[in-house]
């Protein structure tokens, strides 16, 4: 019988991930910093976002196609990783997934184990207007891909929950390797060592606010996440703002939302 995990709970797994994670990283002398709402976790409340329950990191693309092949090779039967470059995931970022809990999304249809999101972080031109341009556009196909594993039936209104039964076969149809053909083009375009400016790009949320000098970017400094000390960019203050604004208003009620999910723990 699975026993379903408390919202700390879940939290405890995930910093137990991330551990593991920032382990590895350092056994292989591999770059990452924590990025998204767990930095601001990080700056503004010493560990998670009181309402928040996931884990954001990012690397630089070097760093990360290295972790994904080292890690892979000595993979524990206790963590695994899904990456389109394993053939196991259709996003155009990776997972590291606890394999002794299982997962179930409302809104999704693939159940995994809970996990932490690994961003790889990309070259960007210096021009503000291709910047802009290269957003939209990965926004527009990771919708897509969004639409492929949707649960029918499912949505936050009317026209969400109905449209998806016409939306998601022409996304199905459409294909998510052509969709992530589309995403990481720009990987080639904008590589990471000859570019000025870097991000998240791949799965970028927020657009041009997310840019960082990589020079700033490069120079780590310690941050404490629930006792713990991790590595953040120098320019933390510049990238926050950039995504959040003033990030040390909280926003209102209806905003404090978590991922509408249980989270169950495996037991034989």
């Amino acid at each position: 019988m699975n026993y379903q995990l408390s919202i700390e709970e879940i939290k405890k797994r995930e910093l137990h991930i991330l551990l593991e994670f920032s382990h590895q990283c350092i056994k292989h002398h591999l770059r990452y910093y924590l990025c998204g709402g767990t930095l601001l976790g990080a700056i503004r409340h010493q560990g998670f976002i009181p309402w928040d329950d996931d884990i954001d990191v990012m690397m630089p693309r070097p760093d990360y196609e290295k972790f994904i092949k080292l890690y892979n090779a000595s993979a524990t039967s206790e963590f695994s990783l899904l990456s389109s470059s394993l053939k196991n995931f259709t996003r155009p970022f990776c997972k590291m997934i606890d394999n002794n809990t299982v997962v179930i999304s409302y809104y999704k249809n693939f159940n995994t184990g809970l996990w932490i999101d690994i961003m790889p972080v990309d070259g960007l031109p210096d021009d503000l207007h291709l910047v802009k341009k290269i957003y939209d556009e990965n926004t527009k196909y990771r919708n897509i891909l969004k639409l492929t594993d949707c649960r029918l039936g499912m949505g936050k209104n009317v026209f969400r929950k109905w449209g998806k039964y016409i939306l998601k076969p022409l996304a199905n149809l459409y294909g998510t390797n052509r969709c992530l053909q589309h995403i990481e083009k720009n990987i080639i375009l904008y590589p990471y060592e000859q570019m000025n400016y870097v991000a998240v790009v791949t799965n970028g949320l927020y657009g041009i606010g997310e840019r960082m000098r990589k020079e700033e970017f490069e120079n780590p400094i310690s941050v404490h996440f629930e006792g713990y000390s991790f590595p953040a960019p120098s320019c933390w203050d510049s990238y926050l703002h950039g995504i959040y604004g003033d990030y040390w208003q909280l926003p209102p009620l209806e905003k404090r939302k978590t991922h509408e999910m249980k989270v169950y723990q495996i037991k034989d």
